[in-house]
């Protein structure tokens, strides 16, 4: 049995899944498997995938159920001690597995997070950092301890929120099966519950404060089509606020939380088309008079929300 297995949902990522398989192949860290979910690919990603001659590297077929569906798929089929998800489209540095690994069985950690860095598909280049996904948040003595995020400070816990990627983290199995954590089964945005509820339930984070994994933005990515997925961000957010109204300590992120969810809103409307920007708007409005109510104030408003 593999001390690893990676997760990766795949579905129409022929342009890019041979730079992920090799990043992925190329580690310094032997021991692992990958587990190639199959989402319905009607293009070459999966006849790609078999060139390669390795054995760690096994394909299942999920017949295009969504990425949060194939990433439970893949959980249920993976049978080590450690899980990393990770996507078709992103690749990751040689010493990315080794770090996380060598820090989780360290620390025996639920969850250890590593920093990350975009790539811009458009401009062939990283974008600027984000001071949150490079963790700049984490000194050296938070670093080499384990805390759940009830314990950490104010500021490095507000940081957190806006790591709701699976990619940058590796995951302690039996804490994931144990706590029946598992990805909501929409199109789009499955992360956000998942990675919430990870954080919110682990009694046990650690760090890895280096750029360890490329995150690929692509204006063809479903994430970004908004047109077609924009009810997806607010279903999501559906979903987490469940989540995270029922954190013991939400008390504690409650501002960073909404500030979070508003700024994720404001993004997606500037990028809808006009055809989606008054349903949307809708939505948002009734979004924003639900969280007035349980701020017991009007922190939120329309203009204040919507202009730069």
């Amino acid at each position: 049995m593999s001390s690893i297995s990676v997760i990766v949902p795949i579905f129409n990522v022929e342009k890019y899944i041979k730079e992920c398989v090799i990043s992925l192949l190329n580690q310094s860290f032997k021991d692992f498997e990958i587990l190639f979910i199959d989402d319905g690919c009607d293009d070459k990603t999966v006849e790609i995938i078999k060139t390669f001659k390795d054995d760690r590297i096994k394909i299942f077929k999920n017949d295009k159920k969504g990425a949060g569906a194939a990433r439970n798929f893949g959980l249920s089929l993976a049978k080590s001690e450690w899980i990393v998800f990770f996507d078709g489209d992103d690749f990751c540095n040689e010493n990315y597995l080794k770090k996380l690994y060598g820090r989780a069985k360290e620390q025996d950690a639920d969850i250890v997070i590593c920093g990350s860095l975009d790539y811009s598909e458009r401009k062939k280049r990283f974008s600027k950092p984000r001071k949150s996904h490079t963790l700049e948040c984490v000194d050296v003595a938070l670093e080499h301890c384990v805390k759940s995020l009830d314990e950490m400070d104010d500021s490095v816990a507000d940081s957190l929120l806006d790591l709701a990627e699976p990619w940058n983290k590796i995951y302690k199995r039996n804490f994931l099966i144990e706590n029946d954590i598992k990805f909501p089964e929409i199109m789009c945005s499955e992360d956000l519950p998942f990675s919430y509820e990870v954080l919110f339930k682990a009694k046990k984070i650690s760090f890895v404060k280096e750029n360890l994994v490329f995150a690929r933005r692509r204006a063809s990515s479903l994430s970004y089509s908004v047109d077609k997925n924009w009810i997806n961000y607010f279903t999501a957010y559906k979903i987490t606020d469940e989540i995270a109204f029922n954190y013991t300590h939400f008390e504690k992120i409650k501002a960073a939380y909404f500030d979070r969810k508003f700024r994720t809103y404001k993004y997606f409307y500037k990028k809808a088309g006009v055809l989606c920007k008054i349903p949307y708007l809708f939505k948002f409005l009734n979004e924003m008079k639900c969280v007035n109510e349980i701020l017991k104030e009007r922190k939120y408003g329309l203009l204040k929300i919507l202009l730069p």
